[in-house]
């Protein structure tokens, strides 16, 4: 799924949860939704981030 085509369904109540989890997720170096990696761009550099000194 690409950026444009998320969508989330949860009962409001369940919103600031899901926001904090993706700030969490943010700050560890982990984008949501996940970016996609094909032939035509190079996955070192995402890898990068959750392998770092490898």
């Amino acid at each position: 799924m690409l950026d444009d085509e998320l969508l989330m369904a949860m009962p409001p109540k369940y919103l600031p949860r899901a926001i904090a989890g993706m700030e969490r997720l943010s700050g560890n170096g982990l984008r949501y939704p996940i970016p996609q990696y094909g032939i035509q761009s190079d996955a070192r550099a995402g890898l990068g981030v959750s392998y770092p000194g490898r």
